[in-house]
């Protein structure tokens, strides 16, 4: 089974130019691999906030949507990080990385594009992302452990950032 996973790959032009960085599809044993190998990384989970409301104006304009988040995440991705989907309109980027700052600074770069617009139906749409950096517990990896600990981040943060604030 294929899953929608995609490291970054340099992709040579057939006319001889300079590569371009893009994106390849893994089997979904070789995520798990890789889950395994970075066991200690970190994770940047991402919701898309009001997809709801996005899919109000068309089907096609929340597909274009869930292709914009993960265009923002393979902007702000390393070389080595890894994205991928884990839900609906919910996804990740595995880092190669043990360091928070890391998590924090993907997080803040894909923050900072909250608001920008994309085009669907002839609109501009935008668009905002929750998002969450999460390290799992260490230990032994179990697949329907890791994505449920990698859902219950994202509810958790996206709990946090929707309650009020002290300051309000």
């Amino acid at each position: 089974m294929k899953y929608e996973l995609y490291p970054k790959i340099r992709i040579p032009l057939e006319n001889g130019g300079e590569d371009i960085m893009g994106r390849r599809h893994v089997d979904i044993s070789e995520l798990y691999d890789l889950f395994k190998e970075r066991k200690d990384c970190w994770f940047v989970c991402c919701d898309i906030k009001e997809q709801m409301r996005i899919n109000e104006i068309s089907h096609k304009t929340g597909d274009l949507a869930i292709i914009e988040a993960m265009e923002r995440m393979s902007a702000a991705a390393g070389d080595s990080d890894v994205v991928f989907r884990i839900g609906g309109d919910e996804f990740c980027i595995l880092t190669d990385s043990r360091e928070k700052s890391c998590a924090e600074g993907l997080a803040e770069a894909i923050r900072a594009r909250n608001g920008e617009t994309f085009s669907g139906e002839g609109r501009e749409v935008p668009l905002y992302l929750h998002i969450t950096p999460v390290r799992p517990e260490s230990g032994r990896i179990r697949y329907d452990e890791l994505y449920t600990g990698l859902h219950r981040a994202l509810l958790e943060g996206r709990n946090a950032a929707d309650a009020p604030s002290a300051d309000a």
